[in-house]
């Protein structure tokens, strides 16, 4: 009797309907609805971000886009590591995986794997950015292909090096599902200064990286807003002086030292650098509320706006893509809205088409008419032609027959 009790205990503690029958179950399902629709959406758009670059053949072909497809790969294994493991775990507790269990610190140490390199893909990405906006000119020697790529492994051997540790005793990492939040199982390991040396590494080259390009941007507008009132000051000159606008032009490019600034950030440099630079903030948020929290407060609930810090970080990274990314943006609508834009195409053919051909089968009529009109002229002219030789010919005839 007492193990069938027990039995009916843990086939209830499965359902649903046992969330609702106390208030910590009330608590886990808010926390398992809330987590679960962040992740669902984080697997949703990372997917699509990796439909989209597949999709262009530029996309694919720029070293930059590499990096952002590698942070992508990170956080849907993250994502799937969360679905499959640290929610039914705090949904179900004890009941679905031990707290010490093997499977806990297998799946803690995959998931460390994957954060631990898409930290240090930030830090390269950082770097990308930096080059193509400051040596552009080094760009593409140094981000080649070859060298972005192995690169981008060198971030996979890396975050595989820092998560091994948590493999052995002295290091484990445990999901907590009572506090939401996972935790070292000796609190005094030294482990943890590798956790914190690794991400401080990476945050400081992201925070050079970004203060120098944000220096190097604001110097290249200084100096085209320069290039620009020299302009308009000569311009100006040139007209109240009364000499004519070409030839001011003209003696300005060829005595004067004034130039365009050279190196100027194009458009599209701006834009990924925006997207890498919000990406990593959201990082820096995510990693200090991490440090800083648990010294503040050891509610759970705390420890829940951290955890759901990290998922939103796993989500961050493709909606800045998509809302400032034109191009992948493009893509993304013409993947998911195929049909409505195939038969777009279709009907602006169709009408442009049975536009043609009215205009076709007019010109035919009116080619028509006016070969009509030509040929009766010409049938006219002809036989007025033959009654002017019949009267010739009858003329002659008459003369000859008087002599």
């Amino acid at each position: 009797m007492q193990a069938d009790d027990s039995w009916k205990y843990n086939v209830s503690f499965f359902t649903l309907q046992a969330l609702f029958t106390s208030a910590n179950r009330r608590d886990d399902l808010i926390a398992v609805s809330i987590w679960t629709i962040m992740l669902l959406y984080a697997l949703i758009a990372n997917m699509l971000i990796l439909a989209g670059i597949a999709r262009s053949a530029t996309m694919r072909s720029a070293t930059s886009y590499w990096f952002i497809i590698s942070i992508a790969i990170c956080d849907i294994l993250m994502t799937i590591i969360s679905l499959v493991h640290l929610v039914p775990a705090t949904a179900f507790h004890e009941e679905y995986v031990q707290f010490k269990s093997v499977r806990n610190i297998i799946m803690i140490f995959f998931y460390d794997l994957f954060w631990y390199t898409g930290v240090v893909q930030l830090g390269l990405m950082a770097g990308n950015r930096f080059v193509s906006i400051v040596y552009p000119m080094e760009y593409k020697h140094i981000f080649s292909r070859t060298r972005s790529l192995y690169l981008i492994l060198f971030g996979y051997f890396l975050g595989f090096l820092v998560s091994l540790p948590t493999l052995f005793d002295c290091c484990h990492t445990l999901w907590d599902s009572n506090y939401y939040i996972t935790v070292y199982e000796k609190p005094g390991t030294l482990y943890k200064y590798v956790d914190m040396a690794v991400n401080s590494i990476s945050l400081c080259m992201m925070i050079i990286f970004y203060a120098v390009i944000i220096y190097k941007v604001r110097e290249s507008g200084r100096a085209m807003a320069k290039y620009q009132l020299t302009i308009r000051t000569r311009q100006q000159n040139a007209l109240e002086n009364g000499v004519s606008l070409t030839s001011q032009m003209n003696d300005c490019g060829r005595t004067s030292s004034v130039r365009p600034p050279r190196s100027q950030v194009s458009k599209k440099e701006m834009r990924l650098f925006i997207q890498f630079f919000v990406v990593s903030l959201v990082f820096l948020l995510t990693w200090t509320t991490w440090q800083w929290l648990p010294y503040m407060s050891e509610s759970k609930w705390a420890y829940f706006v951290m955890t759901s810090l990290f998922f939103i970080n796993n989500s961050v990274n493709p909606t800045v893509y998509i809302i400032f990314n034109t191009q992948l943006r493009r893509e993304l609508h013409y993947l998911i809205c195929r049909h409505h834009v195939i038969s777009t195409a279709q009907n602006k053919r169709k009408q442009t088409l049975f536009g043609r051909g009215i205009a076709a089968e007019t010109k035919n009529e009116t080619d028509f008419q006016n070969n009509t009109r030509d040929d009766a002229t010409k049938s006219l002219v002809d036989q007025a032609g033959s009654v002017s030789s019949q009267s010739h010919d009858e003329h002659v005839r008459h003369q000859l027959l008087i002599k």
